[in-house]
């Protein structure tokens, strides 16, 4: 207000009558004084009140006469004072750390409208909720272009954030959001709830998203998990949309202001890692040979208790420390896909586990192959331990693996079956034969995963613009789609073997070019 009017009077005096004696500069300061209100108009006010809030140099702070209503208020007697608090509460949402779950007891009391009760637990958090008021948060506003960083935590029947910006190194929260999740929404499983939980934010704080690239800051999967191509459902929908805001993954590194640190200590599962907190994910693996052709089995379990069973059969011949090494390879590349970090493995093969753990040399060929490609694979988690269990103790995995080598199953609900038709190692081979060979991708994973651009201005800048379509996840190629989940970018031998599959495979129906074309984009390739 004070730079509108100042402008005005500028352009008044001096640009559009340009007055010639004092007399007319009096004339015009009097037709501005007879339309303003000189009791709301102030000049160089360093500090003041400005839509409920305070505003001076150093951020904005909650107005204290919103803060006294609430330290001021009684014990609430009945349910209109209890709805008087939560809107109170709500208007100072953005000041209060985790507001949606401080006020949980306050809204169960609400909910029993014909036998309210003022228990225990809405007075401790009545009285937790005036200590947090004594001494309110001072939020700051973001410089322009700068990176925001978001904590993110998750409760059973909430989920909040704070975003926050640093200058001179130090973390300052910038906005706190919190919901409280409905009846559906808290059956989430953990991770789905902290996707929920980022959803929310971004949502909340749209306008700080669209002119910030926002960080991440989380030890969970996240990234892992919402760049699965194979999403379905809700995550396939809220990564969808996370997808129109530039947001960073970063594992969380030390917290650098007290509200903050008391925000993620607080929070249910975002302190530590789920598999820190719980313990590592368990794998049991077995492999299988016999005349009738091998297998391996395979159960894994998280730290939170949910186990998956897994059956691999091979379509090759196999020895049986081949078969130990594949289903070994197989669990561990299952446990990286579902966002593992440490690893305990048993296995019942003597052989296998002294190989890994150096106690015993791989003399042979193939041997030796399949202990470099498990070093390769166990290079990718922070921890990994195996050892050694009879057979008695591995019941499960041995009898899938028996099942596998025996009889191929062909449907199963409870049972993930997967058919392997080469080895690993020889895979492994192929696979640094795809890498090597060029193709149209190449510049696009430059310039994601190194920043590299062409010599070219003209070339560099349609790279940049195009670059936008596609994202880089695990070191895969995928394009963004606005009607389909991500699509998996393939080199011409790849593209070459999908194609024929589609059209002449074992399922093929020798369709034409187009629907050839829709077909493959279906498959997400």
């Amino acid at each position: 207000m004070e730079a509108y009017v100042d402008d005005m009077l500028v352009k008044s005096l001096l640009v559009e009558e340009h007055p010639t004696d004092l007399e007319e500069c009096f004339k015009t300061l009097r037709r501005f004084q007879s339309k303003l209100n000189p009791s709301k108009c102030a000049f160089g006010v360093s500090a003041g009140k400005f839509l409920g809030y305070i505003m001076h140099h150093h951020g904005i702070e909650v107005n204290p006469e919103k803060i006294k209503a609430i330290l001021n208020m009684p014990t609430p007697r009945s349910i209109k004072e209890v709805q008087q608090l939560t809107g109170r509460i709500a208007a100072l949402g953005r000041f209060l750390s985790r507001s949606a779950e401080k006020g949980l007891p306050f809204f169960k009391a609400l909910s029993r409208t014909k036998d309210f009760v003022w228990d225990v637990g809405c007075q401790e958090a009545f009285n937790e909720l005036k200590e947090c008021l004594a001494s309110p948060p001072v939020l700051t506003k973001p410089k322009m272009g700068e990176p925001l960083y978001l904590y993110l935590a998750v409760a059973e029947e909430a989920v909040s954030s704070v975003l926050v910006r640093e200058e001179n190194k130090r973390q300052r929260p910038v906005y706190y959001t919190s919901k409280r999740l409905s009846v559906a929404e808290a059956q989430y499983s953990p991770m789905e709830k902290l996707a929920f939980a980022l959803i929310v934010s971004g949502r909340k704080l749209r306008p700080y998203f669209q002119a910030h690239s926002i960080i991440v800051l989380t030890d969970q999967p996240l990234r892992q998990i919402l760049g699965k191509p194979e999403l379905s459902g809700r995550m396939l929908k809220w990564s969808m949309e996370l997808t129109t805001f530039d947001i960073e993954y970063r594992p969380r590194s030390a917290i650098k202001a007290q509200a903050l640190a008391d925000f993620i200590a607080e929070g249910f599962g975002l302190g530590e890692p789920l598999e820190n907190s719980l313990g590592p994910w368990m794998l049991a693996m077995d492999g299988s040979s016999n005349s009738r052709g091998g297998g391996a089995g395979l159960m894994i379990k998280s730290p939170e208790g949910q186990s998956w069973l897994y059956a691999l059969h091979f379509e090759f011949r196999v020895s049986n420390n081949e078969a130990e090494y594949e289903a070994l390879i197989a669990g561990l590349r299952l446990a990286a896909q579902l966002g593992a970090k440490h690893l305990n493995i048993q296995s019942d093969s003597n052989l296998v586990v002294q190989h890994v753990k150096g106690e015993y040399e791989a003399r042979e060929d193939h041997m030796s192959k399949y202990l470099v490609f498990v070093q390769e694979l166990m290079s990718h988690f922070q921890s990994v331990k195996i050892e050694h269990v009879p057979r008695s103790q591995n019941m499960e995995a041995d009898t899938l693996s028996r099942i596998a080598s025996a009889s191929f199953p062909t449907n199963s609900r409870q049972i993930l079956i997967e058919s392997l038709p080469q080895r690993s190692i020889d895979e492994m081979v192929e696979q640094l034969c795809l890498d090597l060979e060029l193709s149209w991708m190449d510049h696009f994973v430059s310039y994601l995963k190194d920043g590299k651009l062409p010599e070219s201005d003209l070339e560099a800048q349609e790279l940049k613009m195009r670059a936008q379509k596609f994202i880089l996840i695990n070191e895969e190629l995928y394009k963004r789609s606005f009607t389909q989940p991500l699509l998996k970018c393939v080199k011409p031998r790849e593209a070459d073997y999908v194609l024929r599959e589609i059209h002449e495979g074992i399922c093929g129906s020798h369709i034409g070019a187009r629907t050839l074309y829709q077909k493959s984009l279906r498959q997400g390739v």
